[in-house]
């Protein structure tokens, strides 16, 4: 088989791979991600995921930049 049949083949396998992955994972897709050009947050509490167990903080507050984390406390 010609080496660049055996790439395309590999390729194609891997997207499909993370596309399948991406849909059973429930996020859309490959990547599940938009792209807006909002502000996430201004301050931690916009953060706020309403679970007690995760601290919820806001990088980059006020930027186009920002984004929300809600990283687990224990």
């Amino acid at each position: 088989m010609d080496h660049r049949l055996k790439s395309l083949l590999v390729v194609l396998t891997l997207v499909l791979a993370a596309g399948f992955i991406g849909l059973v994972a429930g996020n859309g897709g490959i990547t599940g991600g938009a792209i807006t050009n909002t502000i996430a947050c201004y301050e931690h509490k916009d953060c706020n995921d309403n679970i007690q167990a995760t601290e919820d903080i806001c990088k980059n507050p006020g930027t186009l930049n920002s984004l929300c984390i809600n990283k687990p406390t224990n």
